[in-house]
């Protein structure tokens, strides 16, 4: 095309999308809004070739972390879970089962432990607004510790130690120590009875989780094992709890996403274990991981499509498991990162990669909200929203359980984009995300793409945020540098 037809083209779109315009990225402020001619690029949809099933997305918690209050009615308000399940998406929720539950009678007095006493209100609360907004909200539950009296001492020099050795006195939630292999029967009853917990308040719990990062000692609630150990805990407990439980999915191990999907790691850590175990790969239902380097830093963004990949083939795809995301954090709250954190179009990333290198059918934040503020763990201080939370949305308020992910290919690498079919709302879904500095135009090729589609953009720039400025055709859609882009054809909320 003749360079001043591009141009001319250019500034056409602007006045017809002037939402959209010609801007360049900077990463050190906004968009600048000096117009220049947009890279011409394809992205070929292939909707015969259909992926994995959306889970859900979702994050951990309530308006602020359970252990800042003890009054119950602190931690949710009705304007607080309109805003996260009608507006931000969510349609996974997630929480620790503690040491103490069901029982209350021996509440630690630890300023990070909860108990069901003041946890029962939220979680009641948020199904009923779940359902009041018909959302097929899916419940995880996940344990850092088993009740103290059940566990023991151990020594353990790393997760594949075949000398690893456990007897002694340990008794505390705290610090580690490992669960007694004699009490695995009162530790399975002891699951079945938060399971009936939830179950009491209306709740059937989707998943759970028998240990949250299992390979670190931590001063809060924490308990660790070995490979061997974990393989022989999910024989001897899951078919306990599957036998009251039938339907709630037992994922796990909640290890690191740098340990298993390094090249130099993946082979000696908990899933490989689980994948060469077929007694205990048969207790398990989908894989998962933390998406860190050592459960606080989160995994580099440029490490995300390679470890995804090998996840993807090494176990999900060889074992049919599904596999799940079930926390992040580490993610500052700026557009862009700053040399040292990942910033808010790194989180985009990060998910993008999980859906399309590894396939993944969850994926969760770790704390949703914090009334101090946004720092790096949390998406929004209650009713406050910062660009993760504008990030993340792209993805859960459009990409709905049971949505499925469909062949997507871009002539630019560094273009990154998932697309997504659902039969149940009738809907099609584009998401696209352009980190570069260039301005692009996006030309879709394939059959059956819609004509046109909702348009939500969230970039560096104040007013962007998630935001919908309209309708685009299938052809000449202009992708801002240094932003997200969701196209949307049909509907996307439950009915």
């Amino acid at each position: 095309m003749d360079r001043k037809l591009l141009t001319m083209l250019c500034y056409l779109l602007v006045m017809v999308y002037p939402f959209i315009g010609c801007s360049t990225g900077d990463t050190n402020g906004e968009e600048s809004d000096q117009q220049e001619v947009p890279e011409e690029i394809s992205v070929t949809i292939d909707r015969s070739v259909k992926y994995q099933e959306i889970e859900g997305f979702g994050f951990f918690g309530a308006k602020d972390v359970w252990w800042n209050s003890s009054d119950p009615n602190y931690f949710f308000d009705d304007k607080w879970l309109t805003q996260i399940i009608d507006d931000l998406g969510i349609t996974v929720w997630r929480n620790e089962l503690y040491p103490n539950n069901p029982v209350e009678s021996d509440i630690s007095t630890d300023p990070q432990d909860g108990y069901w006493g003041k946890q029962e209100a939220m979680v009641k609360a948020l199904k009923a607004k779940a359902d009041e907004y018909k959302v097929p909200l899916k419940y995880l539950l996940s344990i850092w510790s088993p009740p103290g009296e059940f566990k023991i001492a151990c020594s353990m020099t790393w997760a594949g130690d075949e000398n690893a050795q456990r007897g002694g006195e340990h008794g505390s939630t705290k610090n580690g120590g490992t669960l007694d292999p004699e009490k695995y029967d009162e530790f399975a009853d002891w699951l079945k009875a938060g399971l009936d917990m939830y179950r009491t308040a209306g709740i059937n719990v989707y998943g759970l989780s028998l240990q949250n990062e299992p390979l670190f000692v931590e001063p809060y609630n924490s308990c660790v094992y070995t490979t061997y150990w974990y393989c022989d805990l999910l024989k001897n407990v899951v078919p306990q709890v599957k036998e009251a439980f039938p339907d709630v999915k037992i994922y796990g191990s909640e290890n690191m996403l740098d340990m298993e999907g390094a090249e130099e790691n993946y082979q000696w850590f908990y899933h490989m274990a689980i994948k060469n175990d077929p007694q205990a790969l048969n207790c398990l239902d989908a894989f998962a991981v933390h998406g860190y380097t050592d459960g606080v830093q989160a995994t580099a963004i440029a490490k995300h499509r390679d470890y995804w990949t090998r996840t993807r083939e090494q176990f999900s795809a060889p074992t049919g498991k599904p596999y799940w995301m079930t926390e992040t954090s580490g993610y500052i709250d700026s557009w862009n990162g700053d040399g040292n954190k990942p910033g808010a179009i790194d989180l985009a990333i990060a998910i993008h990669a999980a859906l399309y290198y590894g396939r993944a059918s969850t994926w969760v934040w770790w704390q949703g909200s914090e009334l101090s503020g946004i720092g790096e763990f949390c998406l929004m201080s209650g009713y406050q929203k910062g660009k993760k939370y504008y990030a993340s949305k792209h993805f859960y308020r459009f990409v709905r359980p049971g949505s499925r992910m469909v062949e997507l290919n871009s002539s630019d690498e560094e273009i990154l984009g998932v697309a997504f079919e659902n039969t149940d709302l009738n809907n099609f879904v584009v998401i696209l995300i352009n980190p570069s500095q260039i301005l692009k135009t996006v030309n879709f090729e394939g059959t059956d793409i819609p004509a046109t589609f909702e348009y939500y953009i969230t970039s560096n720039k104040s007013d962007e945020n998630c935001s919908l400025q309209g309708n685009v055709g299938k052809e000449s859609i202009l992708l801002p540098a240094n932003s997200v882009v969701t196209l949307v054809n049909g509907r996307y909320k439950e009915e």
